[in-house]
């Protein structure tokens, strides 16, 4: 992630030096008024008329810069943001699905929501106001130079005030940012539980329990937020303190040299414009350098979620499968503490052949399953593709040759015809082949819109056999060389479900594995083989 914001140094220069040279036009217009103001007090008219034009083309050029400066500002967080999270959500991708699906992917929705929102916060619009404060600040310090350049020692004494108690500041909350973070973590996790729980919580009355959990989760959250809020007031008071009698001293100071007459009316008030450049800038330095030292810790802890424990790498490219699947002595749980879940696996899955994997409940169908999807690696043995170990194998070539029919189906928020293709190029006559074979055909002529259809909610609006049937027709649309099935009947009337499975049966350029309890007589036999799974094949 660190590398990603350097990459996005050239847009903070170029926010930078537009902002620059906008708070030099203003300092350079502080001055110029100053002197005019002189001048009219002096009764130097001739010389006063001469300057007015020129003061007036500076004054005017402040408005387009400073709609400029708003604009490439807000690019560079727009920019620094959306490259933030685009990196993060393709990392998630990379993830390993075994690995994945262990977790509590919780932390991801907190990740993406509330840390992001932090990190925008407090590093990337941090970053910024800080350089942004830092040239108003030294545009402050050249105006106080214009009248006298010992005020630049005040200037620098202000500065080493505000860094060192900003850095002594950054410890306690740095780690009071990361308790909370991990508060969020576990509050959206908890979030996420409940909602899934609804009609649990509504048949059994348990309102009043959620509402007291939720109401503590989120008091503890608020209460962290108020520690944290509450230390960096006390460090802002401090600071506050000390640079304010740092700046009244400095008032002191230039009443002093103008009642000696050292300095004139203008130069005064080019003090006083001058100081209070200088003092808006420190009070934002203090309040967002804490804060840009707390994002590391931040950082970190959002790398740490896209780090995969297997890091296996995977060297054989596989553009196609011509011969056969062998399992060959697999064993696979787990947990190394645990029974495995399949021993002394041994059998053959020949090319365009359709095998019926059954078994009973906890036999381990879904685990051998999930080793042909290549979700997880035997503990022993190995499973061979064409001679290779499967275990090297490069995840997305093995990927591309296989489909898959899951038996928790999901569907996206879009037309009928994105939830076939998944976005893919296919002809009228494939999409149409596909609708046919999943029997479909009557239910797309229904649709208001036809396969323009918007299907929403992960189906909501549909039934569960349509559901099912789509992701049937996808698989099919997909022409894998490998079908995946997992329990792809359950939700489908049986006459229907027995015509879609001869169906794909009856395919021939494709090996078909199916998991299923929905077994029916006159389908069997169109098997080139039944397995029976139960800690081992047979």
């Amino acid at each position: 992630m660190v590398k990603k914001l350097l990459k996005l140094v050239p847009y903070l220069i170029l926010a930078l030096v537009i902002t620059g040279f906008n708070s030099f036009l203003d300092g350079l217009t502080n001055i110029r008024m100053t002197r005019l103001l002189d001048l009219a007090i002096n009764g130097q008219t001739r010389e006063l008329k001469s300057q007015i034009p020129g003061m007036l083309v500076i004054a005017f050029a402040l408005v387009p810069m400073g709609i400029l400066v708003g604009i490439v500002s807000n690019f560079y967080k727009r920019k620094a943001n959306s490259t933030l999270k685009q990196y993060y959500l393709t990392k998630v991708f990379n993830k390993n699905i075994a690995e994945f699906q262990k977790e509590n992917n919780a932390k991801y929705l907190s990740a993406m929501t509330n840390d992001f929102n932090t990190l925008e916060t407090n590093l990337i619009t941090g970053i910024y106001s800080v350089f942004e404060s830092v040239m108003t600040f030294i545009v402050g310090i050249w105006m106080l130079s214009t009248v006298d350049t010992r005020m630049i020692i005040l200037a620098v004494i202000l500065i080493l005030i505000n860094l060192v108690i900003s850095m002594i500041a950054s410890k306690p909350s740095k780690k009071a940012h990361k308790e909370r973070s991990d508060m969020f973590d576990a509050y959206t996790s908890y979030i996420k539980e409940i909602l899934s729980a609804f009609h649990i919580v509504k048949n059994y009355n348990l309102q009043q329990k959620v509402n007291e959990d939720y109401n503590k989760k989120s008091e503890e959250i608020q209460q962290k937020g108020f520690i944290i809020e509450r230390m960096l007031s006390f460090v802002m008071s401090l600071e506050n303190f000390l640079m304010n009698g740092a700046i009244f001293g400095m008032y002191i100071l230039i009443g002093y040299f103008s009642v000696k007459g050292s300095v004139s009316v203008g130069e005064v008030l080019l003090v006083i414009n001058g100081v209070q450049k200088m003092a808006w800038p420190l009070f934002n330095i203090s309040e967002n350098l804490p804060k840009i030292f707390t994002s590391g810790d931040l950082i970190k802890k959002i790398e740490k979620t896209l780090k995969n424990t297997d890091t296996y790498v995977e060297s054989v490219s596989l553009p196609d499968f011509n011969e056969e699947i062998e399992f060959k002595n697999v064993e696979f749980g787990y947990d190394d503490s645990e029974e495995p879940v399949l021993t002394d696996i041994n059998f053959k899955i020949k090319k365009n052949g359709k095998y019926l994997v059954v078994g009973p409940s906890g036999g381990g169908k879904s685990t051998l399953l999930k080793l042909f999807r290549k979700y997880f690696n035997p503990t022993k043995g190995m499973i061979l593709i064409d001679g290779n170990n499967l275990k090297d194998v490069i995840r997305e070539d093995y990927y591309k040759l296989i489909g898959n029919i899951e038996q928790q189906v999901f569907i996206f928020e879009d037309t009928v015809r994105n939830n076939l293709t998944l976005y893919k190029d296919y002809s009228e006559e494939e999409i149409e082949a596909a609708i046919e074979a999943a029997g479909l055909t009557e239910f797309v002529k229904q649709l208001p819109n036809g396969l323009d259809t918007v299907i929403y909610d992960n189906g909501r609006n549909i039934s569960g056999g349509e559901r099912s049937r789509i992701v049937i027709a996808r698989a099919l649309l997909n022409k894998a060389k490998i079908l995946l099935m997992d329990e792809a009947f359950a939700s489908l009337d049986m006459e229907r479900a027995r015509e879609i499975e001869k169906t794909i049966l009856n395919l021939k350029d494709i090996t078909v594995i199916n998991v299923s309890h929905v077994i029916f007589k006159d389908t069997k036999k169109l098997y080139d083989k039944v397995f029976t799974v139960k800690k081992t094949v047979y």
